[in-house]
């Protein structure tokens, strides 16, 4: 088995890569990414994204040529801003999965700025929640994802499966096994994430405005704006939800070695870094190997 093709398309960015699973643990195989013009894509929940499609198109058809992909199967990672992700708790459920997407529906219509009707909903049900279930859900613009999947089927690829960047990444950093209370930070073309996890369970799930390709911004710059997120987050945490201090932070993205030296001397956190580089992925390709790790179809589980 040579893995599965995962696509990630962002801001300025797209990137394809083939991977897989191995006994000696993540392995890819192939991988590629290019620039793409930054008014090209511009991420949003509600208006579509693709301002010039045809164009999209043949860079994708471009990547896809360089990256030796000749079509097939691929799982799609989108930005993290196209698409809403959060969770409900519920005392109990039963009755079908259908069931249970009405149900949640119906506690959503009111907290987006679009009808229920024109949405498209996965979830997850997470364990250790008592008594009760919490959902975790990933909500997009039926209209959004239609326009992202024509492309990539007009490119030659069959999207069998629509995520986010976040949701690649957490699945991709479940690899490192790295257990306990983690947080991850991971910086990228349009967003900054930042997902804490108790035992690879999220509990939090928080996204922020960045400028991955802002070519004025200097690097002390983002040190400081980095290190007010991770301050405000583990407050958040500790006030909030009681969840106390994390035990490492988990940094994923580009230029991941440059920000973690300089995160080491600020911040009190032991800080790890993903992607190891004995695995060969580079940082601009962690979206599409999370993604590739996640074949299969929309519904359900995406954990």
């Amino acid at each position: 088995m040579t893995g599965a093709w995962g696509l990630e398309i962002d801001k300025g960015r797209i990137g394809l890569c083939r991977a897989r699973l191995t006994s000696r643990g993540l392995e890819v195989t192939q991988g590629m990414s290019l620039p793409l013009p930054s008014a090209l894509i511009t991420p949003a929940f509600t208006e579509l994204n693709v301002a010039e499609g045809r164009t999209l198109s043949g860079e994708l058809r471009s990547l896809m040529k360089r990256a030796g992909c000749k079509g097939g199967p691929v799982v799609v990672a989108l930005p993290d801003t196209s698409c809403r992700i959060g969770w409900q708790d519920f005392e109990a459920l039963s009755g079908t999965p259908s069931d249970t997407r009405q149900l949640l529906c119906w506690r959503l219509k009111d907290r987006i700025p679009f009808p229920i009707q024109e949405s498209r909903i996965d979830y997850q049900p997470l364990p250790g929640q008592g008594s009760g279930t919490r959902l975790l859900y990933l909500l997009a613009r039926e209209a959004v994802i239609a326009q992202y999947e024509a492309l990539v089927v007009g490119a030659g690829l069959e999207p069998v499966r629509i995520i986010t960047r976040g949701v690649a990444l957490y699945r991709l950093q479940k690899t490192a096994g790295l257990g306990g209370k983690r947080l991850v930070l991971a910086p990228g073309p349009s967003s900054l994430l930042f997902i804490y996890a108790d035992e690879q369970i999220p509990r939090l799930w928080r996204l922020l405005p960045w400028d991955g390709h802002d070519a004025l911004a200097d690097q002390e710059h983002r040190v400081e704006r980095v290190l007010r997120e991770i301050h405000t987050t583990i407050r958040y945490l500790r006030d909030e939800i009681g969840a106390g201090q994390p035990e490492g932070l988990v940094l994923m993205g580009e230029g991941e070695d440059t920000l973690a030296e300089s995160l080491r001397g600020a911040c009190e956190l032991p800080v790890h870094t993903m992607p190891e580089h004995r695995n060969g992925l580079r940082g601009e390709l962690l979206g599409s190997a999370g993604a590739a790790l996640l074949r299969k179809p929309w519904r359900l589980r995406w954990m």
